[in-house]
């Protein structure tokens, strides 16, 4: 028991004693810590002082001295940096004399222009003008088939721009993925444009639902039954009853029936035309006629695409909105008919074209 009592006593006693110990260095660093900071004060000082004598023999500020520091490196460095741009804006001004608007110059004047949005002037043509001018691309390499595709993708890039560009087929969006009628003849080139336009859409995951005329025999012309052929091969679904078409909702209709060579009274006559007249005027959805006759169709059409050269006799009463195409045929092309050429699309593959 005594024991137990002697540790502590002990005990207590060596806490006392550290307590006290740890005072007397807490004290000590204070103190340090002060003569420290008052040392360093000190220092700064001396230090401020010496580098403002410093400043002062080395410059002089006066204005008898501001054209030698004008004229120093430093400031000479310093002027030669360039403003930095980005690709867009690194486009030298025009300075060579006035911008020629008539790029495009026909060897006969024309009746009738047409002007894009820049301002450059696009002269219309007859109908022989414009088969010679085919036939002088076939004569330089360029096939239909050629022509076709060329057609088909620029129909397809007007839609998606209609549509709403790239946000339309985003991934989140997918659940509102656009559908597309596409109306096409089995007996003229503009059914092949449209059947060419509805596979390449096709292919981007959007809904396309292609009516063709019943009873008809798509091997009468190899480019309508090589079309058929590839688009067959995606999941856009081919019809010959206007029943089995969407009622709603259809974004876009590309209408490739209505061809050149067809009257509105031989189209009339047949049932399945005025079904699908009725179709397109009931739907309400806008209409892009591909390459249409001249009085426009007897579907209504908010917009249209024609290729190559704007047709004379067109006028936006009765086709819409104009479009013309880039075919992307070469200038040799319109050479061979004394045609001076120079693309007025930039950087589209088609633009407006507005009554002069």
């Amino acid at each position: 028991m005594i024991i137990i009592i002697d540790y502590i006593v002990l005990n207590t006693i060596i806490n006392q004693q550290c307590n006290k110990s740890n005072q007397m260095i807490g004290i000590n660093s204070n103190l340090s810590n002060r003569s420290r900071s008052s040392k360093s004060w000190s220092d700064e000082a001396t230090n401020d002082n010496e580098i403002n004598d410093e400043t002062t023999n080395r410059f002089n500020f006066d204005s008898s001295n501001l054209s030698s520091i004008k004229n120093s490196s430093i400031v000479h460095s310093y002027s030669q940096i360039q403003d930095k741009y980005r690709c867009d804006q690194m486009i030298l001004e025009h300075n060579n004399g006035p911008i020629d608007y008539e790029q495009i110059q026909l060897p006969v004047p024309t009746t009738k222009k047409f002007l894009t949005d820049e301002g450059l002037v696009v002269p219309g043509i007859n109908i022989e003008l414009r088969n010679k001018l085919f036939a002088s691309s076939e004569y330089h390499g360029y096939s239909l088939e050629r022509r076709i595709e060329s057609m088909g993708r620029c129909t397809s890039d007007m839609s998606l721009h209609l549509l709403g560009g790239t946000q339309r087929l985003l991934v989140k969006n997918r659940h509102q993925h656009p559908t597309i009628v596409v109306l096409a003849c089995l007996t003229e080139v503009q059914g092949a444009y449209a059947i060419c336009a509805g596979r390449i859409l096709a292919s981007k995951n959007i809904r396309i639902y292609l009516y063709i005329p019943p009873n008809s025999n798509p091997t009468q012309h190899y480019f309508i039954e090589n079309e058929l052929k590839l688009f067959r091969t995606t999941q856009g679904i081919i019809t010959t009853n206007v029943s089995e078409l969407p009622r709603s909702p259809v974004d876009l209709i590309l209408n490739g029936l209505d061809a050149a060579n067809y009257s509105d009274s031989v189209l009339f006559a047949k049932p399945w035309y005025r079904d699908i007249v009725q179709y397109c005027s009931r739907l309400q959805a806008s209409v892009i006629a591909v390459d249409p006759p001249l009085d426009g169709g007897a579907i209504e059409c908010k917009y249209s695409l024609v290729p190559l050269l704007p047709l004379v006799s067109m006028s936006s009463k009765n086709v819409g909105r104009i479009y013309l195409c880039d075919l992307g045929f070469g200038q040799k092309v319109f050479q061979h008919l004394q045609i001076r050429y120079a693309s007025p699309f930039g950087a589209k593959s088609f633009v407006a074209l507005h009554d002069n």
